[in-house]
């Protein structure tokens, strides 16, 4: 287990390090991962995780978390914030869980709380946002417990396992997310 950077009751986000990169991989070539998304179209490669790892280490646009659990340290995912647009303080959240024994237990929600706690408290986001795949029931049902609000559909804009897919459009307003801690 280590420190922390960000802590949830059941995770903990911390920043990325290179050793990383070996579990990113694994996840990256599971199928049932990568299941409802447009990676691992192809099998992970040197260069994929190097370009994970310069994004997460080295881009000022990004702020990229691997998510431990609490009580095991076991890494199970990662998240963060991308395309981060500092003059419209806005940016893209991203989760992956990549242990499918962690799936259904409320692991991804929190760390998106987490996150979104960090890119409003911290770094005075406005909006922050994300697209996912409308037949992946269960993170749209995750993004929506964590106050993601629905905004519109593209249509067969993700490409997975040989069909399209509509791409459900999300988003959380500083002022929603504000309100939802006012008791």
């Amino acid at each position: 287990m280590t420190n922390a950077y960000l802590a949830g009751e059941r995770t903990m986000l911390r920043g990325v390090r290179r050793e990383d990169l070996k579990h990113f991989g694994d996840w990256w070539d599971n199928a049932d991962v990568t299941f409802y998304m447009e990676s691992g179209w192809r099998p992970a490669t040197d260069q994929i995780l190097e370009a994970f790892f310069e994004t997460a280490t080295n881009n000022h646009n990004a702020v990229v978390f691997m998510i431990e659990e609490q009580k095991t340290g076991q890494l199970i995912g990662t998240c963060g914030l991308y395309e981060i647009f500092w003059p419209g303080r806005r940016a893209e959240l991203r989760i992956l869980i990549g242990e499918p024994s962690m799936f259904d237990k409320g692991y991804g929600t929190e760390a998106t709380l987490t996150t979104l706690a960090y890119g409003f408290e911290r770094l005075n986001m406005e909006v922050i946002h994300l697209g996912v795949s409308a037949s992946n029931v269960r993170a749209v049902r995750s993004y929506e417990k964590a106050g993601f609000i629905q905004e519109g559909v593209r249509r067969n804009y993700v490409y997975s396992r040989g069909k399209y897919h509509d791409a459900v459009m999300m988003s959380v307003l500083r002022q929603d997310y504000m309100a939802s801690k006012t008791p």
